[in-house]
């Protein structure tokens, strides 16, 4: 085993437990590495990955002062329990959420926000987190209870993305519903209770779009903070989509419309379709 260990004073805290503290996986943690937002308390590799990519950890461990072994593959299995880590594997420290203000401040004009309304499941929350960085949208924002955080296993089922989207926790997600629509933000709910179809709703301006709980959907506070409620049309068996799924349609819905065609009134005829580019 060869070990080049840089000890750093005063570690951020430490991400979960022992168990859960791991992220681990080739794509995932090179894409920490590289975007240097999220602190790497510790980063292991295996001994038999190819000399670029040994150069390229032993590269940033220097610039980082950060701890780093090079060992054999099998410890690295008994360190995270797992052998899906294809030679790297870094212990991380607590995820770096924004501050709902500063989240505000970098948005696009017009900006796409997303509330989610406490997920549980973080298969869910990270492929909200996907969606949510290839289509474009500027900021999440969760609520600090009632929420599953980002966690090694949401970083990986977002192939990254928590390193390359801003996600601010807020107090009260009603609170910020009303900051939002004081500052001309329309916040767009969605419920099996709307009769109004995405496709109907203008979603080019300035929008927040509210997903909701797996299980009990968007609680009935928020629900009559937003300025609207619109339904995706389904047409299965299945009673519902789950959030990551609605959540994707929503963002794409969006930038269709901010790429392309914009929802007519009524009685108005239609414009041309326009040839949208794809997008992510």
């Amino acid at each position: 085993m060869v070990e080049r260990y840089r000890r750093r004073k005063g570690q951020p805290k430490l991400l979960g437990n022992h168990q859960k503290c791991w992220l681990w996986g080739r794509n995932v943690v090179t894409e920490t590495l590289r975007a240097a937002r999220w602190p790497v308390l510790e980063l292991h590799v295996s001994d038999d990955l190819p000399e670029e990519e040994l150069a390229f950890v032993e590269q940033w461990s220097q610039s980082n002062d950060a701890a780093f072994s090079i060992e054999p593959a099998e410890r690295l299995t008994s360190l995270c329990h797992s052998r899906e880590h294809q030679g790297f594997l870094a212990k991380m420290a607590e995820f770096p959420y924004d501050r709902v203000e500063d989240a505000l401040a970098a948005a696009k004009s017009p900006p796409l926000f997303a509330i989610l309304d406490g997920l549980q499941d973080p298969h869910n929350f990270g492929a909200v987190i996907r969606s949510a960085q290839v289509l474009g949208v500027d900021a999440l924002f969760v609520p600090i209870r009632g929420q599953v955080e980002v966690t090694a296993q949401v970083a990986r089922s977002s192939a990254g993305a928590v390193n390359h989207i801003r996600i601010a926790q807020a107090d009260d997600l009603v609170t910020l519903a009303a900051l939002l629509r004081s500052r001309g933000v329309r916040v767009i709910g969605t419920s099996q209770r709307a009769v109004r179809p995405i496709c109907e709703c203008d979603l080019s301006g300035s929008i927040a779009v509210v997903i909701g709980n797996e299980g009990t959907g968007i609680r009935d506070e928020l629900l009559s903070a937003c300025d609207e409620l619109v339904t995706i049309p389904q047409f299965g068996a299945i009673e519902s989509l789950n959030a990551a799924v609605s959540a994707g349609i929503l963002f794409y819905e969006a930038q269709r419309q901010r790429h392309g065609v914009r929802p007519q009134a009524e009685g108005r005829k239609p414009k041309a379709v326009l040839s949208i580019p794809p997008l992510g």
